[in-house]
């Protein structure tokens, strides 16, 4: 139940972040390709702590990921655009967040 909790928790975040990451890039990404990188940054932040605590293995981990994009995608008109990135692992999740540190660091 924590991890729900947790997961849904870091969505709302991701969809926060990735409404700031929209409308700052809108003219190239668009808004909607924002909130579905903040999404997928959400998603990937819940595992990452779910991990960390030991609830998931990485294995677990890169399942969960490519299930809950899918259900992204299947949901998103962008699905097919090539300049909405989309994670599928692990490290694709590790990646998009350092890229996020990166820019935030670079904001400041």
């Amino acid at each position: 139940m924590k991890t729900a909790i947790l997961a849904i928790v870091f969505l709302l975040i991701g969809g926060v972040i990735g409404g700031f990451v929209g409308v700052r890039f809108g003219a190239g990404m668009g808004a909607g390709g924002g909130l579905l990188v903040g999404s997928q940054a959400g998603a990937c932040l819940a595992l990452m702590s779910a991990r960390e605590k030991g609830i998931l293995s990485a294995g677990q981990i890169d399942i969960v990921i490519r299930d809950t994009v899918g259900k992204i995608k299947s949901r998103s008109p962008l699905a097919s655009d090539p300049n909405v990135p989309w994670v599928g692992s692990e490290a694709d999740c590790g990646r998009m967040i350092a890229e996020m540190d990166r820019d935030t660091q670079a904001g400041r």
